[in-house]
């Protein structure tokens, strides 16, 4: 709508739309807020004025606020909240320098804490403030619903960040809350135990190929395959200023980080640099006859570009839309709920622990950086309880021949 300056809508799963009014970015980033603003107004012709006079008044309002001249930077008031905005604005937080989408996760947790506790000053908190406002945040959504305990460790993870950020600009009551922090151990959520097997991953294959779905069968198996993580494999969409210079965009975003038919060299080698650790890594295919029978279903013509392109758009799949897509047809496959997508990386390296390969080798195959991490991803089964106690059970009878 022309006359609804600001306004964006977002898609739902359902098809229907969500509708905001978003403040420039610039005026955002010298300390304009609000900088959106949800708007529920009905699909009628008497809706659509009220909407776009709300986002009149909404852009007048912050056109006023601009026009007044320079504005001051943010400053410390002792509250929660005036450090939030510090750590979202000033050039030298480490906010700004991590990537988007883990940006976009952390602001996620800012609203939350600054609608819950951002009036709260840090030199009054107490070790039971921080665990009640952890619980707190826990709780279900409404009556009935489950608790959301990943909601509740993102969060005091990022009152920790924005305490440790205070601590680097020599506030006292920041030395004194990061001290308190650094006393208490929250009760971590527990960590997924499901795990994708090779026979999971052919239901998943055979099931794509019955509904038309390649670009799912072959994404799959590469992640269970190698080891790879989705976006490693699917790509994702990133923010960008310069959606005109080129590469594969769609509004103001551009695809990235996923693999690409160049990836192959002549010797069916794959190469890639792993986005979460920027390890490389190499991979025979020749040693993975799935994956080449699925590369096989790819006529030669088409091999150029990203691998995985969704059958639907004819470009790489957007932002959550392949994991949407992938449940749908791992449901037809009969793949327990309990199973997701990425399980695929917890199944290879499991797998490969199941059979005995060393840490090392694990730890290389999977691009992590240390043995620890690969670790994590081991959903431990009774084939390797068993080989330990079978070892140890050898080991006793040798001693008593």
């Amino acid at each position: 709508m022309t006359d609804a300056p600001g306004l964006k809508r977002k898609r739902n799963k359902d098809g229907t739309f969500r509708e905001y009014w978003e403040a420039r970015g610039d005026l955002v980033k010298r300390g304009y807020r609000p900088s959106s603003v949800r708007l529920h107004y009905p699909v009628t012709s008497e809706g659509r004025l009220q909407l776009a006079s709300r986002c009149q008044i909404l852009q007048a309002e912050m056109l006023a606020w601009s026009a007044r001249g320079d504005h001051p930077a943010p400053s410390y008031d002792g509250t929660i909240k005036s450090l939030s905005r510090l750590f979202q604005t000033n050039d030298d937080s480490p906010f700004l320098s991590i990537k988007w989408n883990s940006r976009k996760n952390i602001l996620q947790s800012l609203v939350i804490i600054e609608k819950t506790v951002g009036a709260r000053h840090l030199s009054k908190l107490l070790g039971p403030d921080f665990k009640r406002w952890h619980t707190t945040w826990a709780e279900p959504k409404e009556t009935g619903k489950p608790p959301r305990p990943w909601r509740a460790k993102h969060a005091i993870d990022t009152v920790r960040q924005l305490v440790s950020y205070g601590v680097t600009l020599g506030y006292e009551d920041c030395f004194r809350a990061d001290t308190i922090l650094g006393k208490i151990r929250f009760k971590t959520p527990p960590a997924r135990t499901s795990v994708m097997t090779i026979e999971h991953v052919n239901a998943v294959r055979t099931a794509a190929h019955a509904v038309g779905r390649q670009s799912v069968a072959l994404a799959t198996v590469l992640q269970f395959e190698l080891a790879m993580r989705q976006k490693d494999v699917v790509g994702e969409w990133e923010p960008t200023d310069d959606a005109d210079e080129g590469g594969i965009t769609y509004r103001n975003t551009r695809w990235v980080n996923g693999l690409v038919w160049s990836d192959i060299d002549s010797d069916l080698v794959l190469r890639k640099t792993h986005i979460k650790t920027g390890l490389p890594v190499e991979h025979d295919l020749r040693l993975h006859p799935a994956v080449l029978e699925e590369i096989e279903r790819v006529p030669v013509e088409k091999r150029i570009g990203p691998m995985i392109i969704s059958e639907s758009t004819g470009v790489p799949y957007k932002n959550r839309k392949f994991s949407e897509r992938w449940r749908i047809v791992a449901n037809e496959a009969g793949i327990p709920k309990s199973v997701w997508n990425m399980d695929a990386r917890a199944g290879a390296i499991t797998e490969a622990y199941d059979l005995g390969a060393s840490e090392t080798d694990v730890m290389k195959s999977a691009g992590h950086k240390n043995r620890q991490t690969s670790a994590r991803y081991n959903r431990g089964t009774l084939k390797q309880t068993n080989r330990v106690a079978e070892m140890r059970l050898a080991k006793r009878n040798e001693n008593t021949e």
